[in-house]
């Protein structure tokens, strides 16, 4: 991988990273009220969810390249009217910028890169070039929400963060303008729409044909139900049993989980390329599925844990098997999904992640509500749990049946 584009992947999560930490307090000194704040949140999470396929698809059309610019630029008018803001109309403007702007660029790079990589590499070693992307977008994240936390302390009109992030955005402009080259698309002889109608055909037909594509679409759903049972939820368990003086301990767990996530992709990495242990396709699967199931013993554990110490150790495993299971099943998914439909897929996915998350937020409701936190890490891992379940089960029949489809011609 390229040192520019190093640069540019590392500046782009560190962006992200910088203002997660904090968030929700810049809304608030900007012009949201708590009663609004979920309001403005919403709307960038609806943003998201609304283009989220649709810029993908538009990557696959009109280039990958083209379309991270255009977030890029959305996120640069996201910062600026949140620097300005001082009232809730200007703030839902912002916070929908900010939803295009990540619905944009989600998948679009990557699927570039990707496709640069298996070019240059025939098609090989593609577990690499995905541990190295996530290694990156985990060092950035984590060191984004570090400094993001000290600045917004520093600041606490978090001016000096948004100003930070805006020239940030202007150089991830520049350095993918500058540095990174698409090949010329060729040009179809099909009108736009009947050009939008065949790669949605395209994408709509893989799903169906495509049993590694499917079973990994849905996957990214139940994960996505484990992830967002962490990221909601682990603040508040641990803050039931942390003394009073370990407050800061918060910033320092976030700052883990990311390392940890590095930590699985690279030993994941090591195992796949090692020349003792050669990963056919079974064998591929096999790891993915039992590392699925880890994740969710992982998960439960982590819940119900209260020892101080032990906790942050809980939740660096918890990313550490993410990241392993997140290498294998980009993989896979790389491996067999057409270059003519990656960006879209990839939207798709992501799409899919943010579906069970929102399950994830409506059952969690529902579970505090009638019951109490306690059971939220007991139910919905085990919800998590019979639905990979039900997903591995449809998998190994679906395969199972195309091999005696095979075998009888």
């Amino acid at each position: 991988m390229k040192r520019s584009h190093i640069l540019l992947f590392g500046a782009n999560a560190f962006g992200t990273g910088l203002l997660a930490p904090v968030l929700s307090l810049v809304l608030l000194s900007h012009g949201a009220t708590m009663e609004n704040l979920s309001l403005c949140i919403g709307i960038f999470a609806v943003m998201v969810v609304v283009l989220e396929l649709p810029s993908g698809i538009l990557a696959d059309l009109i280039g990958r390249k083209r379309i991270f610019l255009i977030s890029a630029c959305f996120m640069m008018a996201n910062y600026a009217l949140l620097l300005f803001s001082r009232h809730f109309l200007m703030l839902a403007a912002a916070c929908a910028m900010q939803g295009i702007g990540r619905a944009f660029s989600s998948g679009s790079i990557e699927a570039l890169e990707i496709e640069t990589y298996l070019c240059e590499h025939e098609g090989r070693n593609l577990e690499k070039i995905n541990s190295t992307m996530a290694v990156i977008e985990s060092v950035g994240l984590a060191s984004g929400s570090i400094a993001g936390g000290i600045l917004g302390y520093l600041d606490v009109s978090y001016s000096l963060l948004l100003i930070l992030a805006f020239i940030l955005q202007i150089l991830i402009l520049g350095l993918a303008a500058w540095f990174v080259k698409e090949p010329p698309r060729k040009k179809s002889p099909l009108s736009p729409v009947l050009q939008l109608k065949e790669q949605v055909r395209g994408l709509y037909h893989s799903l169906l044909h495509s049993l590694p594509v499917t079973t990994i679409v849905l996957m990214s759903a139940a994960c996505g139900m484990l992830l967002c049972t962490v990221e909601v939820y682990w603040q508040p368990t641990l803050k039931t049993f942390l003394p009073e003086q370990l407050g800061w301990i918060f910033g320092v767990v976030t700052c883990l989980g990311y390392l940890g996530v590095t930590i699985g992709s690279k030993a994941a990495e090591a195992v796949m390329q090692s020349k003792r242990t050669v990963f056919t396709q079974e064998k591929s699967w096999r790891t993915y599925w039992i590392l699925r199931f880890l994740l969710i013993l992982s998960v439960a554990v982590l819940g119900f844990t209260r020892r101080v110490w032990l906790f942050p150790v809980l939740f660096v495993l918890v990313y550490v098997v993410l990241g392993a299971g997140n290498l294998i099943e980009n993989t896979i998914f790389h491996g067999t999904v057409a270059s003519s439909q990656r960006a879209g897929m990839m939207s798709l996915l992501s799409l899919s992640l943010r579906a069970g998350g929102l399950g994830t937020s409506l059952l969690g409701s529902l579970i505090i509500s009638g019951l109490s936190l306690p059971y939220v890490w007991l139910l919905l891992p085990l919800f998590s749990a019979l639905l990979i379940g039900g997903i591995m089960i449809f998998h190994h029949r679906s395969a199972a049946n195309c091999r005696t489809a095979k075998a009888g011609c």
